[in-house]
């Protein structure tokens, strides 16, 4: 049975092609490259200022509760997913505000993304999301007290009948 498999020429070209894409695959393309091509310390300065900035901006948003309510109710991602993200960045900018290098080179983005978040919530934004209004009923609404109301009687009416 398994040397009838072969005999068909397309399942022999399939074949040749699942293992020639496996041996590409698994083949390391970066002893190719020249030193001209080699990434400059200015490339990797930008990328490290670059997580930082966005340790910065994740971290403002996690640590203030008005910051952090306005991204959970405005994000499409879902609750847990947002808090994970939040959380997992947190703890690191302790690390990158107190280090000196870091902040020489970069500047001091966690002042500016405390600056920032400040003046996109006026805006209303919050992480590039507008922020969405809080879903629920309008205390000045004439629901309220009906609603209310109703909860009671029904509530309440088990105990006025004993």
């Amino acid at each position: 049975m398994a040397s009838t498999m072969f005999r068909t020429p397309f399942s022999f070209f399939v074949l040749l092609l699942s293992l020639c894409s496996i041996a590409v695959a698994q083949a390391d393309g970066t002893n190719g490259l020249a030193p001209r091509q080699s990434p400059s310390a200015n490339a990797a300065t930008q990328q490290v200022c670059q997580q930082y900035a966005t340790v910065a901006n994740l971290s403002t948003v996690a640590l203030n509760s008005t910051y952090r309510a306005a991204f959970l109710r405005s994000t499409q991602m879902g609750t847990f997913a947002a808090i994970s993200i939040l959380d997992t960045e947190k703890p690191k900018l302790m690390g990158m505000m107190m280090d000196a290098k870091l902040n020489q080179e970069c500047g001091n983005l966690s002042q500016i993304a405390i600056d920032g978040a400040a003046l996109n919530l006026t805006q209303g934004t919050v992480l590039g999301l507008p922020i969405l209004a809080a879903p629920g009923i309008d205390p000045a609404s004439p629901v309220a007290p009906i609603l209310f109301a109703a909860i009671f009687f029904i509530f309440g009416g088990t105990w006025f009948s004993l």
